[in-house]
């Protein structure tokens, strides 16, 4: 049989098109495809140099290791709520999403200048924007609600601690080739600006950040001497390294009070970046309240005139395509509301490069019009677009000096 397919194949003028290609490789012919030389992968704590205790408003600073690469960053702390919890009962001590609310701003530093910085609606996006399995880890140490439980038989608690695992990935994390060289670049520093940490479910009487309990947990990849001396050779042969990479950029917000359970929404789009992803949500402006974001009934992005892009909420699910023709997306009823975060995706979803950008520069009044449904009326609420925008950072080969060279 497989002799009468290879004479048919044989005879065919596109196959034999196709073998006279460039592209043509034999998936059968063993080669070693390319491999990392072997490095040494460590995880280390990095406590911060400010005060121990978070505040919301404070700053604290955490000093990074001039060690290796950065390959991940996990912000960590502990949470203490004052909650009555009896034997046989389970109590939810913290919302769903708790951790944005905690969180105002992420800023990446290099001696003392900020290079890149995220707001808690940018994590939000970012970690909207997973896919399933992605999202599971960030759910179980970060973004689901938090309950306490006592046995049967057990004793009462007036008391709980709680340890959340936040990771921080900024746009430099995502590529192998373009992760920070701490080893070599001027010395860098996280800085985290606290949000609102008090929040908590209706059954605590008060919760906050445990004194001296934030840390950051840091994965560094070291090379060997002659790996080092290659990278040194190759990458700051010049005067100065550019690499391309991204950064986000946060939209005024635009608050409103809902005068009935839907509303129509105009944000106004400032940036003048090159945008690779538009990520558009509406929560409830209150602290005291799960940070949740409401259904988004038909997106358009409008400009210079014209509708650009107009989604409905089905359509919106489809946003995130993958390079084979199909969409990507976490699961709905687990998502947080997370999968209430309207993507409009100019590219390619995990394409693992950089895939398609919009300027935004020359466009007349650029415009995000939102309709939301499944409001209170009365209540004050915020619509929020977050913009993930291509950015070029270079590096100063004599001095290691790491700074935004181009972002439009």
């Amino acid at each position: 049989m497989s002799n009468a397919i290879l004479s048919s194949n044989a005879n065919s003028s596109l196959i034999n098109t196709l073998m006279g290609s460039e592209s043509v490789r034999n998936t059968s012919v063993y080669s070693t495809e390319e491999i990392t030389p072997p490095h040494a992968s460590t995880y280390q704590k990095c406590d911060t140099n400010s005060s121990g205790t978070a505040q919301g408003g404070r700053t604290q600073n955490f000093p990074i290791m001039k060690y290796g690469y950065l390959q991940q960053v996990l912000l960590c702390w502990s949470k203490d709520f004052t909650v009555a919890v009896a034997a046989g009962t389970t109590v939810e001590c913290s919302p769903a999403n708790d951790v944005i609310r905690c969180i105002d701003t992420v800023d990446l530093m290099s001696s003392g200048r900020v290079v890149s910085q995220m707001t808690g609606d940018d994590l939000f996006a970012a970690y909207s924007d997973l896919s399933e399995s992605e999202s599971i880890p960030i759910r179980a140490t970060a973004l689901s609600a938090r309950s306490v439980s006592v046995a049967t038989g057990g004793d009462a608690l007036t008391a709980a601690t709680i340890k959340y695992c936040v990771p921080i990935v900024f746009p430099q994390f995502e590529e192998v080739n373009t992760q920070l060289n701490c080893q070599f670049l001027e010395g860098l520093t996280i800085r985290v600006k606290w949000g609102s940490i008090t929040n908590h479910s209706a059954t605590p009487t008060a919760a906050s950040i445990q004194d001296n309990s934030m840390y950051l947990r840091l994965r560094y990849k070291a090379y060997a001497e002659e790996q080092v001396s290659e990278v040194l050779a190759s990458n700051f042969d010049s005067p100065e390294l550019a690499q391309l990479s991204a950064r986000w950029y946060s939209e005024p917000p635009q608050s409103f009070t809902a005068s009935a359970t839907t509303a129509k929404v105009t944000v106004q789009l400032k940036n003048t970046d090159c945008v690779q992803d538009f990520f558009t949500m509406c929560y409830l402006n209150d602290p005291t309240t799960s940070y949740s974001c409401a259904k988004i009934e038909n997106l358009q992005f409008v400009a210079s005139g014209q509708t650009l892009v107009e989604m409905s909420q089905e359509e919106l699910l489809y946003a995130r395509l993958g390079e084979h023709g199909w969409s990507h997306s976490q699961s709905i009823a687990d998502s947080g509301s997370g999968a209430n975060v309207a993507k409009v995706q100019n590219g390619l979803y995990a394409w693992g490069k950089l895939s398609n950008t919009l300027s935004l520069r020359e466009l007349n009044n650029p415009q995000m019009v939102v309709e939301i449904s499944g409001l209170v009326s009365g209540s004050q609420y915020t619509v929020r677009v977050c913009e993930k925008c291509t950015a070029i950072f270079s590096t100063t080969s004599a001095t290691g000096k790491y700074n935004i060279a181009l972002s439009n």
